[in-house]
C-alpha cells in the first residue's frame, strides 16, 4: 500500500513539463553578433547609450550586448587608422577658429576625437543618412545590411518592428511576418515588460501620428504568442514564433479576464497588444492589424574579420583597410 503514493509521486515529476519540453530559450541558442556594415565610416552617436575606450572590439561588442546596444562604432587603431584622413585641417587663422570652436565643444560633443567605442541605440537604415566618413572607425550592427522595407522603426534597446494595418487572420499574419521578401522576421516577441510596454507606447504614438494623417487606429495588434491544443501541453502553454512556451517567462501582462479558455477559444486562442500595454487572447480567425518584428543577421564564424553584411552602396567608402 505505502507504493502507491510513491508511483504517484514519480508519475506526476516523470510527468512535469521539463524545461526541454518548453522550449525554453539559452543564451547559447541565439547568440547575438555584431556585424561589419561599413569601413572608415561612424554613425552619428548623439543619443549614444555609452561613449567609451575599449582595449578590443570583443570589449565593445561585450560593453554592447549588456547596454542592449543595436549597433556601434569601434576604431581599431593602429599606424593606419591613428588619424582621421577625410578630416580636412585647415591652415593660418582658419585653423585657430576652427581649434577655439573645438574648444568650446565637450567630449562627448566629439565623440570621435576621445572615445573610441560608441554604442549605439539604434542602427542607420538603408539611406546611412547619419554617417560620417572618419578612417579611425567601422560601424557595425546586429542587423547587418540595413533592410530595404523603409516604414519599420526602432525602438531603442529592443529592436525593429513593422506595423501593419490591413487587418489579417492570426496565420496570415505570421506567414506575412516569415515570407517577407523584404525582411527575415516573425510575430514580434512580447514576453518581457519591457517589450510589452514599449511596443504599447509604440502603439500609442502610432495612433496619435495616424489621426493627423487620416488613418486608422490600431487598437488591437496581433503578436506572437498562441495556444494550440495539439502542440501546448496545457491551456496556459502559450507560444512564441520561436515556439518557446510563455512558462519559460516570468512575465504576463493578462487584461482582466484573459487568458480565455474553453468554448470557442479550446482548440486555439491567439494574443493581441493593446495600447494601454496588455494582452488579450482572442478567436485566432479574428481579422486584426499585427506587429512584425525584424530578426538580427545570422550569426558568422570570425565574425570580427567577418564581410559577409559589408554594405558598398551609396556614399560608402572602400579605401582603408583595418590592420
Amino acid at each position: 500500500m505505502e507504493m502507491a503514493p510513491i508511483l504517484f509521486l514519480m508519475f506526476s515529476f516523470l510527468m512535469r513539463p521539463t524545461r526541454c519540453s518548453l522550449n525554453c530559450p539559452t543564451g547559447k541558442s541565439n547568440p547575438l553578433q555584431f556585424h561589419l556594415v561599413r569601413q572608415c565610416q561612424r554613425a552619428a552617436a548623439d543619443d549614444a547609450l555609452a561613449l567609451e575606450n575599449t582595449s578590443s572590439l570583443q570589449e565593445c561588442a561585450h560593453l554592447a550586448h549588456e547596454l542592449r546596444g543595436l549597433a556601434l562604432n569601434y576604431a581599431p587603431g593602429g599606424p593606419k587608422r591613428r588619424l582621421n584622413s577625410f578630416d580636412q585641417r585647415s591652415l593660418g587663422k582658419a585653423k585657430e577658429k576652427e581649434q577655439r570652436n573645438r574648444s568650446r565643444l565637450s567630449v562627448f560633443e566629439q565623440p570621435g576625437e576621445f572615445f573610441n567605442c560608441h554604442v549605439l541605440r539604434c542602427p542607420q537604415n538603408n539611406t546611412f543618412s547619419g554617417m560620417f566618413n572618419d578612417s579611425r572607425f567601422d560601424y557595425y550592427s546586429l542587423y547587418g545590411r540595413p533592410t530595404v522595407v523603409r516604414n519599420y522603426s526602432c525602438i531603442p534597446e529592443v529592436g525593429l518592428f513593422v506595423v501593419y494595418t490591413q487587418p489579417s487572420a492570426y496565420l496570415n499574419a505570421s506567414l506575412t511576418c516569415s515570407n517577407s521578401s523584404e525582411f527575415t522576421g516573425s510575430l514580434a516577441h512580447i514576453a518581457s515588460e519591457q517589450r510589452t510596454n514599449l511596443l504599447a507606447h509604440w502603439l500609442l504614438e502610432f495612433n496619435r501620428k495616424s489621426e493627423s494623417q487620416a488613418e486608422g487606429n490600431v487598437y488591437l495588434a496581433y503578436v506572437g504568442l498562441v495556444y494550440n491544443s495539439s502542440t501546448s501541453l496545457s491551456p496556459l502553454d502559450f507560444r512564441n514564433s520561436q515556439r518557446e512556451s510563455l512558462q519559460c517567462f516570468l512575465y504576463r501582462a493578462w487584461e482582466a479576464g484573459h487568458p480565455r479558455v474553453g468554448g470557442e477559444l479550446s482548440n486555439a486562442s491567439c494574443v493581441a497588444l493593446t495600447p494601454q500595454g496588455t494582452w488579450q487572447t482572442l478567436n485566432c480567425d479574428r481579422e486584426l492589424p499585427f506587429i512584425c518584428e525584424i530578426h538580427t543577421a545570422r550569426s558568422t564564424f570570425a565574425w570580427e574579420r567577418s564581410g559577409s553584411e559589408l554594405d558598398i552602396g551609396p556614399n560608402a567608402v572602400l579605401e582603408c583597410g583595418n590592420d
